[in-house]
């Protein structure tokens, strides 16, 4: 049976219209020369806040730099989100090292920070040398045992509570620019995106060309500057207690804490 005239019209008026419907769903749009439309460039703003994201939402973290308070401290920790961290700090030259295991710390002092409250000890408080004597001989090569909370309100060790140490920088940012010249960790350029100024400055390093993955982070923990390079993204932190042979309690050295008057 045949097509009259004005029904022939009116399908063919919808065959168009489908097929051009159809073109323009299979290409994503046009140029203005026909061509398909260039993807909107991503801005620095979004590329931080990526970074951002990414970093509040590791379960673990390798970190490794300074914090630069009035005691400059370097630190090089492997934390998680289930209270564990492993790993050294060093100030004033020597270097300690550190394990945190849910509500339990342990410190491993080095001879020179042994010898530093001993030095202190003949300047400042002469009538405590023996105590501190005492207590430098039970320390030595032992770990002290602590209550986690009292490590990590240690200055730079604050970085083992990973929800707590990031937990004033911003989720998204409406503003970034790029700062400083591209660094190379490695064999990967990076390059530093900073949001705000002065104490609240929060700078990212993320790949040079693409990508939002922070390798590293400049910001303020509490009122210290840190500046520090990340990895090990969600690596498990694999730590364990020390021998309990070789552990004392933080009462039994207690005398290296010199009160001077």
């Amino acid at each position: 049976m045949g097509i009259g005239r004005r029904k022939w019209a009116a399908f063919f008026a919808v065959a168009v219209m489908g097929a051009t419907a159809g073109c323009a769903g299979n290409d994503g749009g046009a140029g203005a020369d026909g061509g398909p439309s260039a993807p909107a460039p991503v801005t620095d703003a979004r590329r931080m806040s990526e970074s951002l994201t990414l970093l509040k939402g590791y379960r673990s973290l390798g970190l490794k730099g300074e914090v630069r308070g009035e005691v400059p401290r370097t630190v090089d920790l492997h934390a998680d989100r289930r209270g564990n961290c492993v790993g050294t700090y060093e100030e004033l030259g020597a270097t300690n090292e550190v394990v945190v295991i849910g509500d339990r710390g342990w410190v491993l002092y080095g001879d020179k920070k042994l010898e530093s409250s001993r030095a202190f000890a003949k300047t400042y408080a002469p009538d405590q040398i023996p105590a501190v004597e005492k207590a430098i001989e039970k320390a030595r090569g032992k770990y002290v045992e602590y209550p986690a909370r009292e490590v990590l309100q240690y200055p730079g060790l604050n970085l083992c509570d990973l929800g707590r140490a990031f937990a004033k920088l911003p989720g998204t940012v409406s503003s970034a620019e790029e700062k400083g010249n591209p660094r190379t960790k490695g064999g990967e350029r990076t390059v530093q995106l900073t949001h705000g100024s002065g104490g609240d400055e929060v700078s990212v390093h993320v790949p040079e060309k693409a990508g939002s993955v922070p390798h590293g982070i400049d910001f303020a923990l509490g009122d210290a500057p840190a500046l520090l390079e990340l990895g090990d993204y969600d690596e498990p932190v694999r730590v364990k207690p020390p021998n309990r042979a070789d552990i004392v309690s933080a009462e039994e050295v207690k005398g290296m804490n010199v009160s001077v008057e």
